[in-house]
């Protein structure tokens, strides 16, 4: 009687022990589910803690070009489904308090990793807006006709100055895909260089499993609590620079994703590298011709200030890349719709893009043809604010 009472004794403190570690685990989301609803104390533990935590962390899984993600994805996936076997098994027989502590401990962990993921990275989804110069004053047409055209020449310059193209004229990448991401990575050094941004730069790594990202439409992925900047291997890659940018910006603090976009696209066009710029202008492009969409002149403007053929090429390439590869519906979207409102954006995916402010116009047909609708832009948003300031102080450099 006595070892029989030794033993349930026992068993109560090993589950006590794991109350209270899952107590304090419970503890610590819920104070920091409440602290990040505040902008300042986010912006304060982003800055003196995540922003160290980054520090070494990201060292340390950089040392290998292994996605440290993907490993610990598998470990997790199998590590629960051994957890919820071993749980029924020994409910089966009958060992109802081991069952029971086989599913706490999963729950533990679970608790655990999500505590991880939200210091690392909510807490920098209600930080203060990023720092990255923008244009503050009235952009009127004048000034969004000279913008539009600095900005189309340069890239048309970009374009030559890689040198190197297939025979339908679209560029080829001068470099290996290792020199790529050194490249992307000491642009994010030399460009972002406000204390605002996180000091360490990790290294951006392939996704060995690009094949499941392309089924489920998926770009690139960044988990912070490895500081690792993941992208689809498989695109093409005047698509994937974009992507390695847009990840990197993540990792650098900026979470939100329309500001991760416009930090992506600011990165490269200040790279001071041909193809980098290039890659730039393929994601950024849409908002420059956007610029000019103040009036019935659009077409026109388009027309007088034509891009480079090659340019187009390489757009139909990633068009027809991505229609032409298989995929799983919108299940990718789902959760990641899920996610970013799980995160305080309200928008989801729609949270990727900032909308502009529009007016529909209707432009009257000549010589029978029918009439045109436009919506035409009355409200300028950061990235076309971005653009304006780029270009003017790229002209100013000129002159």
């Amino acid at each position: 009687m006595a070892k029989e009472g030794n033993s349930n004794r026992k068993i109560t403190l090993v589950t006590m022990a794991m109350l209270i570690v899952f107590a304090v685990f419970v503890a610590i989301l819920l104070t920091m589910l409440i602290l990040r609803t505040d902008q300042d104390e986010c912006e304060f533990i982003c800055r003196r803690f995540v922003n160290a935590y980054q520090a070494v962390a990201g060292r340390f899984y950089s040392v290998t070009s292994i996605n440290i993600f993907e490993i610990l994805v598998t470990l997790a996936i199998l590590f629960a489904i051994t957890c919820i076997i071993a749980s029924i098994v020994l409910f089966c027989k009958r060992k109802k308090i081991a069952s029971r502590r086989v599913i706490f401990a999963l729950l533990t962990v679970c608790v655990g990793v999500a505590n991880l993921y939200i210091f690392s990275a909510g807490f920098a989804y209600n930080r203060d807006p990023v720092s990255v110069v923008t244009y503050q004053g009235e952009i009127d047409k004048d000034l969004a006709l000279k913008s539009f055209i600095t900005l189309i020449d340069d890239l048309n310059k970009s374009y030559a100055d890689i040198g190197k193209y297939n025979d339908d004229g679209s560029v080829v990448c001068p470099y290996t895909d290792k020199q790529l991401d050194k490249k992307i990575r000491q642009a994010v050094d030399e460009v972002l260089t406000d204390d605002y941004f996180y000091r360490y730069t990790p290294k951006a790594k392939p996704v060995i499993s690009s094949g499941i990202m392309t089924l489920n439409r998926i770009a690139g992925i960044t988990f912070l609590p490895t500081c690792e900047p993941g992208y689809n291997k498989d695109m093409p890659v005047v698509d994937r620079v974009h992507t390695i940018a847009h990840e990197f910006a993540h990792t650098k603090g900026v979470m939100r994703e329309y500001e991760a976009n416009i930090v992506g696209a600011y990165v490269l066009l200040n790279s001071g590298d041909a193809f980098l710029k290039y890659c730039g202008y393929i994601y950024a492009i849409g908002f420059v011709n956007e610029l000019v969409k103040y009036d019935e002149t659009y077409f026109d403007n388009l027309k007088a200030h034509p891009i480079v053929d090659g340019f187009q090429k390489d757009q139909s390439k990633i068009f027809k890349w991505w229609l032409t590869q298989p995929s799983l519906g919108d299940i990718g979207e789902f959760f990641n719709n899920l996610y970013l409102k799980s995160n305080g954006q309200e928008d989801g995916t729609g949270s990727y893009e900032e909308t502009p402010g529009t007016e529909e116009i209707i432009i009257g047909g000549e010589n029978g043809e029918p009439d045109r609708y436009l919506d035409v832009i009355t409200e300028y948003t950061n990235i076309h604010r971005m653009l304006v300031m780029y270009a003017t102080q790229r002209e100013a450099r000129q002159n």
